[in-house]
């Protein structure tokens, strides 16, 4: 789930830069491995999250709910904060910054994306439609 959520989140990447008609540097490829570092953050935030809430003893389906919540706000603080820096970036940045700046922008929207909507949305697919009574992370 984290593998496919983490390709989602490169193709939303590139997808945007093709929207922008933004060109790659090496500055942009910086900022999509700083992007893919912090995607992988926040799933294993995610993941650990209901871990923890399985060994408390909850249910699979309080688990997800109770680990998404008490993530999300650790992830929404560490993609703000990022989020600001690469507006700095941008705004006083030249040329190769603001590719940087850029990337790193497109890329937070689109790991925020994937972490807190996409794997929260495949989870709830597989708790609900599936009737899983376990969950194997």
């Amino acid at each position: 789930m984290a593998d496919f959520a983490l390709v989602l989140n490169i193709l939303l990447i590139a997808a945007g830069l093709a929207a922008f008609g933004a060109t790659l540097t090496m500055p942009g490829i910086a900022g999509i491995i700083l992007t893919i570092g912090m995607a992988v953050d926040a799933n294993v935030l995610i993941f650990e999250r209901i871990r923890e809430e399985m060994t408390l003893g909850k249910t699979p389906r309080a688990a997800v709910e109770a680990g998404y919540a008490r993530a999300t706000l650790t992830i929404l603080d560490a993609n703000v904060t990022t989020l600001i820096a690469a507006l700095v970036l941008f705004q006083f940045g030249t040329g190769p910054i603001k590719g940087f700046a850029v990337t790193l922008s497109l890329g937070v929207v689109a790991s925020m994306f994937t972490a807190l909507v996409l794997t929260r949305s495949i989870f709830d697919y597989f708790l609900i439609n599936r009737r899983v009574r376990t969950i194997s992370i």
